[in-house]
């Protein structure tokens, strides 16, 4: 139904490669990269990434998305936001390398909107000359987290789409298939974690455990024809204390997934 992946910021202590290695072994469509300093993890794939291991990887792919989140993207501070900016284009340059056409970014914390659109249109001109969609992924908390200001987001910056999360808005609005009705026709990629609670207090949860009906998700997001990429993004050994280790949660995510399909298949 969908073509799976899975999100590399979960493979510590692994090279990009052998994270890639790992995630195909196991039957993944293909990988998400990730770019993003992660409370448990440095990143797999940087500016520093070097070009023959750009075009290694490009041979182990392929891939649904670079996770090129930078969490100054958005703020009024110029000089902090310019160099994240500035980060964020290099990174869209090096896209395709590795055979890569989608890159995520996210608002960033304490964004200021007209800043972050901005920087936006930035981004989204630097994608047109490189080929690469830009996907922006609303997140709790941040000045983007509910559907009205992607909405409105899209709205600003044309062209550009949506890194659909589910998690985030399952917090901030706890309406999926209503988000997917305002925003599918905008998604270029979509990422598969659950969660529970309020912007006050939630947590990602492993799948199956949390509040997000998958098997509807994935219902209304065939009735919204998404043909992208479905992605894992495992946090819920941070956020949940989840104990199961790299090849556990491969096989297990994976499963999850095709089971999930099958249900809303039915």
């Amino acid at each position: 139904m969908f073509r799976t992946s899975f999100h590399t910021g979960f493979m510590v202590g692994y090279s990009a490669a052998d994270a890639v290695r790992a995630i195909r072994d196991h039957g993944y469509d293909a990988v998400e990269l990730n770019a993003e300093t992660l409370p448990w993890a440095q990143a797999h794939i940087g500016l520093e990434t070097p070009a023959g291991e750009r075009a290694e990887l490009a041979r182990l792919g392929p891939y649904a998305a670079i996770s090129a989140h930078n969490s100054d993207f958005g703020l009024k501070d110029d000089s902090r936001r310019t160099a994240a900016v500035e980060w964020t284009l290099r990174l869209i340059e090096q896209a395709p390398d590795y055979g890569v056409s989608t890159v995520h970014v996210i608002p960033g914390n304490d964004a200021d909107l007209e800043s972050l659109y901005a920087s936006l249109s930035a981004a989204m001109e630097k994608a047109g000359k490189h080929g690469v969609t830009l996907g922006l992924e609303p997140i709790v908390g941040q000045r983007i987290g509910t559907t009205p200001v992607a909405l409105e987001a899209l709205r600003r910056v044309p062209g550009l789409k949506i890194n659909f999360d589910p998690s985030h808005l399952q917090i901030m609005e706890h309406d999926i298939p209503g988000a997917i009705r305002s925003l599918g026709d905008h998604a270029c990629h979509v990422h598969i974690k659950d969660a529970t609670g309020t912007p006050d207090k939630w947590a990602f949860v492993e799948l199956g455990k949390g509040d997000i009906d998958f098997v509807d998700m994935f219902r209304v997001l065939k009735s919204q024809n998404f043909d992208g990429y479905v992605s894992i993004e495992h946090e819920s050994h941070y956020f949940s204390d989840d104990k199961r280790g790299v090849d556990q949660v491969l096989r297990d995510s994976l499963e999850f997934i095709r089971s999930t399909a099958k249900q809303a298949e039915a």
